[in-house]
């Protein structure tokens, strides 16, 4: 589960073109009148980051539940491809009691 929600957010932050930026700064007035302001990369600014993790959960339904067959250990793998390839889905369980356990956990 924890994979699955990483591998959510550095798809999103991949996504943002790399020369946006986020004005950052306090909103303390320094003894001149002025306000110290800093540019930030928009990416991995606590703003964008506060925003993907808010709706990082719904997409847990794009999951689905996949045993090793050697090992038969247990992994959440994406069913639905963020770039529209096609995938290998032989083996993978994909019902609303794998979706919403992930979705929830």
């Amino acid at each position: 589960a924890c994979r699955a929600l990483v591998d959510e957010l550095e798809w999103e932050i991949s996504q943002v073109d790399p020369r946006k930026t986020i004005q950052m700064g306090s909103f303390r007035i320094n003894p001149d009148g002025s306000q110290s302001v800093v540019e930030v990369p928009y990416a991995r600014s606590e703003a964008h980051l506060t925003e993907l993790l808010e709706r990082v959960c719904e997409k847990m339904k794009d999951y689905g539940e996949k045993t090793d067959p050697s090992t038969h250990r247990k992994s959440y793998v994406r069913v639905i491809s963020q770039d529209g390839t096609k995938m290998d889905l032989s083996g993978v369980k994909m019902d609303g009691d794998v979706t919403s356990s992930l979705k929830f956990a």
